[in-house]
């Protein structure tokens, strides 16, 4: 008989305290780790569309750089800069377009046939880039220009032009602007 209560006793095992003991802190890690799973989804999502913003503004700016770098000075015309559209009227031939004994430009038929814009123009809502005879449309379907894109600068007094591009990631879940700033000076 006594070996089995002496048996008995020395039995090991859970106790109650022990379970909810172990249970609080997994609890604490399992929470500590979903936490830190959604706030890496999240950054990873935010590196993501940043990435894609500055890729296509890498691709527009240096599309107008290369335009504007290749365009004369003296066949930029004017600045075309209004709510919707900023864009540098370019012609082909500049002796077609005069100006008036004030400095204002004429723009008859000839003057206007043989402009081209560079920059970005508004049309049924949507923002797209000119380059004279090209248009560029953004190959992301997140990714809009912004109206408030604009190109800074006179014809008349100018030696380079500020090139403002705002562009917007809008999904479900995310809306981001960013604005990129650069200056191109033409040939």
């Amino acid at each position: 008989m006594f070996r089995l209560n002496r048996k008995r006793l020395n039995e090991t095992g859970i106790t109650l305290v022990e379970l909810l003991a172990v249970l609080t802190l997994m609890s604490f890690v399992s929470i500590f780790t979903i936490s830190l799973i959604v706030k890496s989804t999240e950054t990873t999502d935010a590196i993501r569309v940043e990435t894609s913003l500055r890729d296509e503004a890498d691709i527009i700016v240096s599309s107008l750089i290369k335009s504007l770098y290749t365009t004369k000075q003296a066949h930029i015309i004017q600045n075309i800069t209004d709510n919707d559209n900023s864009y540098l009227n370019v012609s082909s031939s500049p002796a077609l377009c005069t100006r008036d004994t004030t400095g204002n430009l004429i723009l008859d038929t000839a003057c206007r046939n043989s402009l081209k814009p560079i920059g970005f123009v508004t049309s049924n809502g949507k923002t797209r880039l000119h380059l004279r005879n090209d248009i560029y449309e953004v190959s992301n379907n997140n990714i809009t220009i912004l109206k408030s894109s604009r190109i800074i600068g006179d014809p008349n007094t100018a030696t380079s032009y500020q090139i403002v591009l705002v562009l917007q990631y809008t999904t479900r879940n995310t809306l981001k602007e960013i604005q990129f700033v650069n200056e191109v000076q033409p040939f």
